[in-house]
């Protein structure tokens, strides 16, 4: 059966696309895109693209842009640095503006804990842009408790381990 839910991170926005395809028909199945919410939601804090960003031009198109008041890009931050990007893919601007995918945030430390609990758990080791899904997906399911819930792991969290260890330690 269809899962109720799928999740995934969203920086430029190339693997949810990929596990948001499969479902776009399903309108039974609702679709989350999560961007890094970072330290705060100041601009320069954070890559949340869809949820503060607004139409501009990057890369050549049109897209939702975190932008300064001359229309240029924005410096963006997120503790997994392959969400720090102000734009994101044109698909998900159609997306959100046709209401089919919601798009949210989560903080950093959220995404922090959301690592540790998956890793400790089960025993996957997320990447840092997936663990953002992760961490929406515990929200959403505390929320909606008899719900399926599909989260798009895009990624092996040993490439970020290294950095997790000496920012976070183990006893984090």
């Amino acid at each position: 059966e269809l899962p109720d839910s799928v999740v995934a991170c969203v920086g430029g926005g190339s693997n949810a696309m990929g596990i948001f395809s499969g479902f776009l028909d399903d309108e039974e199945c609702k679709l989350y895109g999560v961007e890094p919410g970072g330290r705060s939601l100041e601009l320069g804090d954070h890559a949340a693209t869809m949820t503060l960003g607004k139409p501009g031009i990057i890369h050549g198109f049109k897209c939702y842009l975190l932008q300064d008041e001359k229309g240029e890009p924005s410096p963006v931050y997120s503790v997994a640095s392959g969400l720090d990007y102000p734009g994101v893919g044109p698909e998900h601007s159609m997306l959100k503006d046709m209401d089919r995918v919601s798009y949210d945030v989560v903080s950093d430390k959220e995404t922090i804990d959301a690592f540790f609990e998956l890793s400790r758990l089960e025993g996957i080791i997320p990447a840092l842009e997936s663990a953002h899904a992760v961490a929406y997906a515990i929200k959403l399911a505390q929320k909606e408790k008899q719900s399926s819930i599909l989260v798009n792991l895009s990624g092996r969290g040993d490439k970020d381990l290294d950095f997790v260890m000496d920012n976070y330690g183990m006893n984090y």
